[in-house]
């Protein structure tokens, strides 16, 4: 008995320096000085290695993890543990306590993805009603003076984010009006700015401002005669889109807008005449945004 404590003992002392060993070459200062980060993207890719060649997994935007304080792969990657295994999310995914911005390939790369962000491109389609009263200098027939006018019409507009809280539009809206037996068409086609003062993940507000020129109108009497003109439109008000999901959206808008005709040769026994309207316009439609 007395020879057996004293060699148990022996094997106790050096399991332990086996065991601290095993700790030095194993311990990662990278995971134990941790930091708070929070996924800025809506996919983070989760990989195995620091080269980035083996993904495992992905983190949604918005969720809050640990990761290592200090990068690797030249500022590219910081350590994360999944399930109990060392990973490694990408530097320009998430946004940390203590951002690192030593290196200047990450600089350079998320100034060009806020460059990218600014100018998301954005289209919608819609269909409008433009109730409005008219003026007009000379009467034809039916149609006086201060009398109501209603349009309906179809809009068409491509848009792109031109800063964070401006966008820039192009419009092409092709509308109709039936009075009496007096019928108006007419195309608008121009440019329109927008201020965004509301936006959110669900709901986007804009501001509206918009320039439109009017290359082709037609004005017809009912089959008494039909000539052509040009004229343009101005407008403002607000559009509110409801995101359905990452790209898709619901649109609607309405405004305050006055559209000038003009061009309108006379015929026969009848008068030229050059009208102009002021209503409001109110719309609904499809955005998609990408």
């Amino acid at each position: 008995m007395g020879r057996y404590f004293p060699l148990k003992f022996q094997h106790l002392r050096i399991f332990i320096h086996v065991y601290g060993l095993f700790l030095s070459l194993t311990y990662c200062q990278d995971l134990l000085a941790s930091q708070s980060a929070i996924v800025m993207v809506d996919r983070a890719v989760i990989y195995a290695d620091e080269q980035m060649s083996a993904p495992v997994g992905f983190v949604r935007k918005g969720k809050k993890i640990k990761v290592g304080e200090i990068s690797r792969n030249r500022a590219q990657v910081y350590p994360v543990i999944v399930s109990g295994k060392i990973a490694y999310i990408r530097v320009l995914d998430v946004s940390t306590e203590k951002e690192s911005v030593d290196s200047t390939v990450l600089v350079a790369e998320r100034f060009q993805q806020s460059t990218v962000d600014e100018h998301k491109s954005n289209y919608s389609v819609s269909l409008f009603s433009y109730a409005t009263q008219i003026n007009l200098d000379v009467e034809n027939d039916e149609l006086k003076d201060k009398d109501p006018v209603n349009w309906v019409g179809i809009s068409l507009r491509g848009g792109a984010q031109m800063s964070p809280k401006w966008d820039l539009d192009l419009m092409l809206n092709f509308m109709n009006a039936k009075a009496e037996q007096e019928v108006f068409r007419a195309v608008e086609f121009g440019l329109g700015a927008a201020a965004r003062i509301y936006d959110k993940k669900r709901f986007k507000l804009r501001v509206l401002m918009q320039l439109l020129a009017v290359p082709f109108a037609t004005y017809s009497l009912a089959d008494e005669f039909r000539v052509n003109g040009y004229g343009y439109s101005t407008g403002a008000g607000l559009s509110l889109t409801y995101r359905l999901g990452k790209n898709f959206g619901v649109e609607g808008y309405g405004g305050f807008y006055y559209t000038k005709l003009a061009g309108f040769s006379s015929s026969g026994t009848y008068s030229s005449i050059d009208p102009s309207f002021m209503g409001t316009r109110l719309g609904l439609g499809l955005n998609y945004q990408f």
